[in-house]
């Protein structure tokens, strides 16, 4: 069935073969095979004996877990075929969208943490969620996200330990920040663009200032109510900052058919770097919001704009955990995770491509076209082939018993 599946889908089927270098042998190749479409098509819990289940003729659960934990495959390569398709796709884009200047792309930085039951995981701990609001124990991933030209994929990924839980283990310990410092310098990003850094307000320290510095890059960060911001000689805490102007002192600006109160002014915070705050609330709500920008010729508005696209992780986020098998692994070993974490990647890479091939065919240029929509007419492909097969073989002649051998054995 597995085949039969891939045979009659040609772009699932040029998207995988552009991996089997990766592979040592064609029995580790079919494993990538099975591993990934059963993460794309299989409708319940995607731990091993799910995946095991997504296929009539598919690989045992103990057969898939020898795939991720003890076969000899390059998972390196793996990660490498995947960027390099996906940068492939981006630099058509930005080839047709280059006028001159260079193209915005973002670059966005978040964690997110995966729940888990079994405290005898590696790398488990507990962490505060903020999507929940309380500590939950899980794995806590720090992830970096690119939005181009109305692309949107990972970049790269990277477990967070606590302090104590490295010390028990002997690996060296990195803080999210740190982490976060490593994702942006190993970025490189195209020719002909200008990356902006999008984090919330738990990431710009003086040092990811200083990197995203180093590398050329601008930052678009919230920032927390008490970040001290210097202007006209005065140093002071944002929000008194905002308690000191008089209502007038703010203009009204729409982002995305949403109205903003919004204040602006250049300064330094007191690491140094100048930067461009924005304070801003939505019109008829209470809570002000703080923004700061070193690229210091945007607007307010664009300022709003831009940071808006730091919600494209969180829809990756929601997608990744309840599509794609990124909150179903059950195996205690931290390499098995990690290598069912990068083929959920390979699963995501299919989707974002096949669903920016959709909207360049499509005829209408409003056309929304999600992952969930390419998902799920692969799933729809999965079942008609499977029954296609099963009419082909009881045309043919074959019993019901050895139709059920074939593919329900």
């Amino acid at each position: 069935m597995l085949q039969a599946i891939v045979q009659s889908n040609e772009p699932l089927g040029k998207f995988l073969i552009a991996f089997r270098g990766a592979f040592r042998n064609h029995p580790q190749y079919r494993h990538f095979q099975a591993y990934v479409v059963a993460l794309l098509i299989y409708l319940g819990s995607r731990n091993l004996a799910g995946l095991s289940r997504a296929l009539p003729d598919g690989r045992s659960a103990c057969s898939l877990y020898r795939f991720v934990a003890e076969m000899d495959w390059n998972i390196e390569q793996v990660e490498q075929v995947r960027w390099e398709m996906l940068n492939r796709h981006t630099r058509r884009a930005l080839q047709a969208a280059r006028h001159g200047k260079p193209v915005p792309i973002f670059l966005i930085i978040d964690d997110s943490v995966v729940e888990k039951t079994g405290k005898k995981m590696a790398g488990v701990d507990y962490h505060y969620a903020h999507s929940v609001g309380r500590t939950v124990l899980g794995h806590a991933w720090v992830t970096s996200h690119l939005v181009v030209l109305g692309q949107s994929y990972p970049v790269s990924w990277k477990l967070y330990r606590r302090r104590v839980s490295c010390e028990a283990v002997g690996v060296p310990f990195a803080s999210k920040p740190e982490l976060a410092q490593t994702i942006i310098q190993g970025f490189e990003p195209l020719p002909g663009t200008q990356v902006y850094v999008l984090t919330d307000s738990r990431y710009p320290s003086q040092e990811i200032l200083n990197v995203c510095q180093a590398q050329s890059f601008h930052l678009i960060s919230a920032v927390k109510s008490n970040r001290k911001f210097k202007a006209d000689g005065d140093a002071l805490q944002v929000t008194q900052w905002q308690q000191g102007l008089p209502e007038e002192a703010f203009d009204l600006v729409t982002v995305n058919a949403t109205g903003y109160q919004v204040w602006s002014a250049t300064g330094r915070l007191s690491s140094g770097h100048s930067v461009r705050l924005v304070m801003n609330r939505v019109v008829g709500q209470e809570r002000w919001r703080y923004l700061v920008s070193t690229d210091l010729a945007l607007t307010p508005q664009t300022i709003l704009s831009y940071y808006l696209v730091r919600w494209e992780v969180e829809n990756f986020y929601r997608v990744a955990k309840q599509s794609l098998g990124w909150g179903d692994y059950q195996m205690r070993d931290l390499f098995a995770i990690e290598r069912h974490v990068q083929l959920m990647m390979v699963a995501h890479a299919y989707l974002e491509l096949q669903r920016q091939e959709a909207l360049a065919s499509a005829d209408d240029p409003e056309t929304h076209v999600t992952l969930g929509d390419i998902q799920r007419q692969l799933q729809s492909h999965s079942r008609r082939t499977e029954i296609a097969q099963v009419f082909d073989l009881a045309h043919r002649g074959f019993a019901l018993e050895t139709i059920y051998q074939r593919l329900a054995a």
